[in-house]
């Protein structure tokens, strides 16, 4: 089987932390919809982008893990496939309905028994009594149930759960499977038997989104992944590519969690006769690409005449690492602060690798930091498609071709 199972552009999803809030910005936003009007891009107060401009396809016969810490976007991402959820922006095409085990137990009656629960699962899958007849046996002996499958379902454990959800909803061929962390309550050998089970499905065309904190798990199913971080899209390609990348991106060099760095502690803030109120980005929306151009606008107040100032910034990771450092004074730039002033500056190279940053920013006067302000700005960095690690950086080069002697 060719072609894609599933195709993502563009795609954008936010929030409102107010169940209120949400009520109120869904109506007048339905009300936008009711008189054709263009979607809002913007995000309204209490909003958040859960996703933000995520592109990716899908094969028939493959598997994409998905990768990435706590509220990074991954079951978010999930439901948007299933259609649990409608996106903000862009939009998401699937071959075929899927079939979703997102949540332990959520299409499970809990006063009926595990028998009872196959039969009702298998009619949703499109099973005759039949079908499931012929089908039963082997569902029980897969989810290791046999003693307890006329027992009613409140009684299992969440791995019963798993066990048995995930049986019958695997027990027939489909197009397209969602899977977001239920094989984690299961024992090592009933994970085993899931990605052996997942694989047979792979070679029989399904299409798996598989979403896990498990490395071995997304290691023995996954052709390629996804890494996600704060709703952005920072890598997509090999598993060994974007573990590595995923290890950097927290603050890690391996998966024995080996530090990336020396530990250095992030300064206090501090303002002395000038304060930094604020750091924007200019000129560009959604993430950097490894290489690609950061424009700032650095935003200060000064108590007095100041001169001799450079200006410092500091990129930390997620993990608390810090993992670059910008200094005007090693260019020999330095400007002079009264009153209230603006500073453009330009990285014409940002050579970090994928992640998110928490950007930093201060004021020296010679050997003395003036000011200090942390977390002033997060970016996030993408790979920009290339083909191995990175490392912790990207270093700039100039190549010259030179005639043969």
């Amino acid at each position: 089987m060719t072609g894609a199972a599933i195709l993502v552009e563009d795609l954008s999803k936010k929030f409102n932390r107010s169940l209120a809030g949400a009520a109120w910005i869904g109506l007048k936003d339905g009300l936008r919809r009711g008189l054709r009007l263009q979607a809002r891009d913007d995000l309204a107060p209490g909003e958040f982008w859960a996703l933000r401009d995520l592109s990716f396809r899908v094969e028939r016969g493959e598997c994409l893990g998905i990768i990435g810490p706590n509220g990074a976007g991954k079951t978010t991402l999930l439901k948007l496939i299933n259609r649990d959820l409608r996106p903000n922006r862009g939009r998401i095409v699937t071959a075929a309905p899927a079939t979703a085990l997102i949540r332990i137990g959520s299409g499970l009656q809990p006063l009926l028994s595990g028998r009872e629960n196959v039969y009702i699962q298998c009619a949703q899958l499109g099973l005759s009594k039949p079908q499931t007849d012929a089908q039963i046996e082997r569902i029980i002996e897969f989810a290791g149930l046999k003693d307890a499958i006329d027992a009613p379902v409140k009684t299992y454990s969440d791995g019963m759960y798993a066990r048995l959800e995930f049986a019958a909803a695997t027990c027939v061929p489909m197009d397209l499977l969602l899977i977001d962390e239920v094989l984690a309550v299961g024992d090592i050998a009933f994970q085993l038997r899931c990605l052996e089970h997942i694989n047979e499905l792979k070679r029989a065309g399904t299409a798996v989104v598989f979403v896990s904190h498990s490395e071995m798990n997304i290691r023995q199913v996954a052709d390629r992944c996804l890494l996600l971080f704060d709703g952005h899209q920072l890598a997509l390609g090999e598993p060994d590519r974007l573990f590595a990348h995923y290890y950097t991106a927290v603050g890690y060099r391996n998966r024995q969690l080996a530090a990336a760095g020396g530990g250095v502690t992030l300064p206090e803030d501090r303002a002395e006769g000038i304060a930094i109120t604020d750091l924007l980005r200019i000129g560009g929306e959604g993430a950097v690409k490894v290489g690609g151009t950061l424009k700032l606008e650095l935003s200060y107040r000064a108590d007095r005449l100041l001169d001799g100032l450079t200006v410092v910034l500091h990129f930390w990771t997620a993990g608390g690492l810090l993992l670059a450092s910008v200094d005007s004074a090693c260019g020999g730039q330095a400007v002079t602060a009264s009153g209230s002033g603006l500073l453009r500056l330009q990285l014409p190279f940002v050579g970090l690798a994928p992640g998110l940053y928490r950007i930093a920013a201060g004021l020296r006067q010679g050997e003395r930091l003036l000011v200090y302000r942390a977390n002033l700005l997060e970016v996030a960095v993408t790979d920009g498609g290339q083909a191995e690690p990175a490392g912790l950086a990207t270093l700039p080069v100039v190549v010259e071709a030179v005639e043969g002697r």
